[in-house]
């Protein structure tokens, strides 16, 4: 389970605050105007894996020429 990251890895991977993290979760949009980055809810834990994390921001990139 090395691949996933708490939100606070997750944060700090993506260069955003956890708090901006959380809320992106709560409303499902919110970071760079995008979806939320997938998640994994286990209890009452949030994991990301990174390789979602490193799609997320492909499809941001990607968006962002498209503009």
């Amino acid at each position: 389970m090395n691949n996933l990251l708490t939100s606070k890895e997750a944060a700090k991977y993506l260069g955003y605050s956890e708090g901006a993290l959380r809320t992106s979760r709560v409303k499902g949009k919110g970071l760079s105007g995008l979806d939320t980055p997938k998640y994994i809810k286990i209890g009452s834990s949030i994991r990301y894996k990174r390789e979602d994390l490193d799609a997320w921001v492909s499809d941001a990139c990607n968006a962002m020429e498209g503009e």
